[in-house]
């Protein structure tokens, strides 16, 4: 996860930087594929955490994943649509959202995959082995 949100800065913080000069504004598609690439790591790193959590309780897993897809789905959707319809005509502040909304959703991924693993590595050990928390 931490070099998910090494790999996303690296590809998205340049985009603050960029202009309308052709002779870099080209830059944006090895930058898209960078960002990418770390956003990806990122989404099968949630995904398989998410099995971990979902264990051998294999009744309640096709649940768990809708409703993991249905909010990041809905998150996504809410977003785009706020900040399209609000920002569609200033160029400086999409530009600031491209850049800062990515880094900040890595860097807040990263640190609550870390404060769950300190807070809750226990019970999620016991939970993919099958065992029972109820003692």
């Amino acid at each position: 996860m931490i070099i998910s949100v090494f790999i996303v800065s690296f590809g998205t913080i340049p985009y603050a930087f960029l202009t309308t000069n052709p002779k870099i504004n080209w830059l944006v598609y090895p930058l898209a594929c960078i960002q990418g690439v770390g956003i990806a790591m990122m989404l099968n790193t949630s995904t398989s955490l998410i099995s971990d959590v979902v264990g051998k309780d294999s009744s309640q897993a096709a649940f768990v994943y809708g409703i993991y897809s249905f909010l990041d789905k809905m998150a996504n959707g809410f977003l785009l649509f706020y900040l399209i319809s609000d920002f569609s005509d200033n160029n400086s502040a999409l530009r600031y959202i491209v850049t800062v909304i990515p880094v900040g959703s890595a860097i807040c991924t990263c640190f609550f995959t870390w404060l769950g693993m300190a807070l809750y590595a226990d019970k999620m050990a016991k939970i993919s082995k099958g065992a029972s928390l109820i003692k």
